[in-house]
């Protein structure tokens, strides 16, 4: 039904409705497309036609949705002291999240609906785990039915431009990795370039010892760079940094002032962090160790899903590593 270039152009309405189009005219000049100013406008007559574009708040054709993966998602409460505060971050969460395109609170025997949109099934498990942590506490009935979706509110399709340069770069980073043969250089390199390339405020890496009860912090860069502190070795069965060894899953966080799994809410609130991110390295199905980062900006799943195939495309990079991993104890 769209091209490349119309999907470029419902990016960019997406953001704005209100662009123009020598506006669009001029991005497409800097994503490289040769494109007229009356071009653009022939294909938004064409989009306005076949009903891909349905209004100018931006609302397009749900037949765009149900190429993607769409969850109603019902919730029945526990009422107790916390309760009012907690449905005051449901709302903050549901106002600020750009997969959900719709959320009401109810009457009846459910307490709450929303609807969620993603273009996986595995970025629908990954905020579904963050979802349940962050609200667990509220939460007495959770229930998630796959959805087939009539009429929708807008929704703004991502730049498919963007994310392909994005993980173009991820990709020459991971290169760039394998100038250091020094293992110790390769890490620190690693967690250099997690702040750098992903926006982060700090990064870390802790490794798995060989009983499996601990992790060792061995590599940090950004604010915190040094090693040795009350993080220096972390139990297995703690709910962040252990919880992602201990299952070989990742834990994601855009809350991280209140989420649970935070140890030190008073202090990521004097940083002004944001939004957390956590993934295994993993050898033979096990975890061997974590990589993990903080932020003060708010990552979207796009930004969760880059930081995972990063941290799986680490985990192929280091096999040969990870199969002799005695350095971890010099």
């Amino acid at each position: 039904m769209v091209d490349k270039v119309d999907r470029i152009i419902l990016s960019q309405l997406g953001k704005n409705a209100r662009m123009s189009s020598q506006e669009l005219q001029k991005i497409f000049d800097v994503l490289g497309h040769d494109i007229t100013d009356r071009g653009i406008r022939h294909r938004l007559q064409k989009l306005e036609k076949n009903n891909v574009i349905l209004g100018y708040s931006a609302i397009l054709n749900p037949n765009i949705l149900s190429e993607k993966i769409n969850r109603t998602i019902i919730l029945k409460f526990k009422f107790f002291k916390n309760t009012p505060e907690l449905i005051n971050r449901l709302t903050n969460y549901v106002v600020d999240a750009q997969f959900c395109t719709f959320s009401s609170r109810l009457s009846g025997d459910y307490d709450w609906i929303c609807h969620f949109v993603f273009d996986s099934v595995e970025q629908y498990d990954l905020e579904t785990n963050n979802f349940l942590n962050r609200f667990g506490e509220l939460i007495s009935d959770f229930r998630s039915y796959e959805s087939n979706i009539i009429k929708s509110s807008p929704y703004m399709i991502y730049d498919e431009q963007e994310i392909k340069e994005r993980k173009r770069r991820i990709y020459e980073i991971l290169e760039s990795l394998k100038k250091y043969d020094n293992i110790n250089d390769r890490f620190q390199e690693i967690v250099e370039c997690i702040v750098k390339y992903f926006g982060a405020s700090f990064a870390r890496i802790w490794f798995v010892d060989k009983q499996r009860k601990e992790l060792i912090l061995k590599f940090s860069a950004g604010k915190y760079a040094q090693i040795n502190g009350s993080f220096s070795k972390v139990s297995i069965n703690s709910l962040k940094i252990g919880h992602i060894a201990k299952t070989n899953k990742p834990v994601v966080s855009n809350d991280v002032v209140n989420d649970p799994r935070i140890k030190i809410h008073d202090w990521a609130k004097k940083e002004k962090l944001k939004s957390f991110a956590g993934y295994p390295l993993s050898y033979k199905g096990k975890a061997v160790a974590v990589v993990a980062m903080f932020s003060k900006k708010k990552m979207n799943y796009f930004d969760f899903e880059l930081f995972g195939l990063f941290s799986e495309q680490l985990s192929k990079e280091l096999t040969g590593f990870f199969e002799a991993k005695d350095f971890l104890l010099e």
